[in-house]
């Protein structure tokens, strides 16, 4: 990718979607790099056996969730020599073994500073299910050097 620079960075601008196919073996793997181990997480037959959230399955850890809002914001932005400033997150669903998540970012602020290396941008950032329903919601800043 080549670099990025801020002056080419239009409003409304949107990031390449990224999708992610949730398993129940992710949500694991999740658990076992966070050492969380809550059984909303890695138990199916107890969220079954109490009904979780009504639906009677695992969920996953929100914070694996605002990983992949992280993700679409590195994947653009660190090749082109820019860098995430903040990144904040709000999970508003829970996300289910076998869904399918779209990340969706979309610049919605431009930053330009005095010192061009401290010039930024936020881009909101969103998750969809494969129902078309937020499950997370987020922004993130943008340092863009150049």
């Amino acid at each position: 990718m080549s670099e990025l620079h801020f002056k080419d960075i239009t409003l409304g601008y949107e990031l390449p979607s990224q999708t992610k196919h949730i398993t129940q073996e992710k949500i694991t793997k999740n658990a076992e790099a966070s050492l969380d181990f809550n059984p909303i997480h890695i138990n199916p037959e107890w969220c079954e056996k109490v009904n979780l959230l009504g639906k009677g399955t695992t969920i996953a850890h929100g914070m694996m969730t605002l990983s992949f809002m992280g993700k679409i914001i590195t994947d653009w932005a660190y090749p082109g020599g820019a860098f995430l400033k903040l990144l904040e997150g709000k999970f508003i669903n829970p996300v289910r073994p076998g869904d399918d998540l779209v990340v969706h970012a979309t610049v919605i602020e431009l930053h330009p500073r005095h010192k061009q290396e401290e010039s930024f941008v936020v881009c909101e950032i969103w998750c969809d299910n494969q129902s078309g329903i937020h499950v997370s919601i987020g922004k993130a800043s943008v340092i863009i050097p150049n």
